[in-house]
């Protein structure tokens, strides 16, 4: 993350002894990246110490192969010394305890730090506030965990986005909260114990297994548009023709595009021999099946996904995701829809995951996910704005505008229905893409961006359909993904 040019305030973390671990050591670095100096002030005072978490966190570590205990205590050496008094005319104290200062870290409600071990290793994630020493949110938001199942990672991911609501507090813009907590499941009893007994029991099915592993499969689905679109309530898959597919590979993030009086489906081609993805594409029959296999039509030596298209001044383009090579490239098509050439980037300089193009109230927005702090790409949206959709694109000045795991990251093309604009999302809250909801933009100006959720597209209870992440309609067809599963094993070398 590029650091601020401003002067910033130095960061004074108080933090009690027991509470001085290593997982701070991932906040305190992202703190320094974005520009601010960090010192420790350490209380005395008795705080009960889970002895039993620290050793389950231990021998995790030693099962996969981390680096360290994140959860160990540092030693007296080891911890960052404090800051000199008198040398900043700025500092602002950030505690990490229940102690009064001029910021403190909340978990679900509750002032400090002291529980976060035990909610992450029930597979809860907390809702986090940044809170000022008169009780105002500064920042709050749900992050997303991609490994839950592995304490240590699940740690410093959680302190990775704890900086990032450390810097959103700190940078004077104004944001809306996130959403209510009962859309969340509360945090189970497990103990720390059960936590290990079950790490163990899982690397130990998986050695029974041989190698063979369940390994996520993403299929695409197509069906007749029902008119007129609901997408408030939950709605069900019935009806969806799938698209056929080998097993040597999945498809997903489809995208439709109408253009010759004929419907195409573009979508990301993802094959496991090579483990990278590509963009291809087919054309669907009146019925909405495809004419032919999905045929390749964009390949890097990085991963490609998410084949967002545009038209503009009648030339059709393409903006697939290529985080990999931190730019967001761009193709115009030189004979719709197998040839493209590849233009200047739409953006440069940064890795943007599943990027969205809306035309609202006279100027081109750019909405996109971006890893924070070297946190998840699941969880921060954050916005770009330009006269036009080649650019040039300017950043939101608050951004990430949105930091929520259930309702970040874009989900396909954004949708006007009269007045309103409704935006897909996935929900990667206990996982990548385990549902889809649909919320409504209320704003989306230069002074904030706010939406609500409307509803889901949800499998049917019992179904072998684990997820849903992207969909896409027009005047004729409706498609998504669904996230199954299959039986895989390496091939030998």
């Amino acid at each position: 993350m590029q650091k601020l040019s401003r002067t910033l305030p130095r960061i004074q973390l108080i933090i009690a002894e027991p509470d001085c671990r290593f997982w701070l050591g991932a906040l305190i670095r992202a703190l320094e990246a974005a520009g601010y100096s960090v010192g420790m002030e350490i209380e005395r005072q008795s705080v009960l110490r889970s002895s039993a978490l620290e050793h389950a966190a231990g021998l995790e570590a030693k099962l996969y192969r981390l680096a360290g205990n994140l959860w160990d205590s540092m030693t007296p050496e080891q911890r960052l010394p404090p800051l000199p008094p008198g040398e900043s005319p700025s500092r602002i104290a950030l505690s990490v305890t229940s102690a009064t200062a001029d910021l403190s870290i909340h978990l679900d409600s509750e002032q400090g730090v002291a529980a976060l071990g035990t909610r992450l290793i029930n597979g809860h994630v907390p809702l986090v506030e940044i809170i000022d020493s008169e009780g105002r949110i500064r920042a709050s938001g749900l992050p997303a965990i991609e490994e839950p199942q592995i304490f240590g990672r699940a740690l410093e991911t959680m302190a990775r986005r704890i900086a990032t609501f450390m810097i959103m507090a700190l940078d004077g813009q104004s944001r809306e909260n996130v959403g209510p907590q009962d859309m969340r499941e509360p945090p189970a009893g497990l103990s720390a114990p059960h936590f290990l007994a079950r790490t163990f029991a899982r690397k130990l099915i998986d050695r029974a297994a041989g190698g063979m592993t369940r390994k996520d499969h993403w299929r695409v689905g197509i069906r007749p548009t029902r008119e007129p679109f609901q997408w408030s309530g939950d709605r069900n898959l019935d009806g969806f023709i799938w698209l056929p597919d080998d097993g040597e590979r999945y498809y997903a993030d489809p995208v439709l595009w109408h253009e010759h009086d004929a419907d195409f489906l573009f979508l990301e081609e993802f094959p496991y021999a090579t483990g990278r993805g590509l963009i291809a594409y087919t054309e669907l029959d009146e019925l909405g099946r495809a004419k032919f296999t999905p045929r390749p039509i964009i390949e890097r030596q990085t991963h490609l996904s998410y084949p967002f298209l545009f038209q503009h001044e009648g030339a059709i383009y393409m903006a697939p995701e290529n985080a990999a090579e931190n730019h967001l490239p761009l193709y115009r098509a030189v004979s719709f829809p197998d040839r493209w050439e590849e233009c200047a980037p739409l953006v440069a300089g940064i890795g943007l995951h599943d990027a969205t193009l809306l035309a609202h109230e006279g100027a081109w927005w750019l909405l996109a996910n971006e890893a924070r702090e070297g946190g998840s790409s699941w969880d921060c949206l954050c916005l770009y704005t330009a006269p036009t959709p080649l650019g040039p694109f300017k950043p939101h000045p608050a951004n990430p505008v949105l930091v929520d795991a259930r309702l970040a990251r874009s989900a396909g093309p954004i949708i006007p229905v009269g007045h309103k604009l409704v935006r897909p999302v996935q929900n990667c809250l206990g996982g990548y893409g385990r549902s889809l909801r649909f919320t409504e933009i209320e704003t989306l100006s230069e002074t904030g961006f706010r939406q609500r959720e409307a509803g889901r597209i949800l499998p049917r209870a019992g179904s072998r359909i684990g997820g849903v992440h992207s969909y896409g309609r027009n005047a004729r067809f409706e498609v998504i993904d669904a996230l199954t599963t299959r039986r895989w094993a390496p091939k030998p070398g």
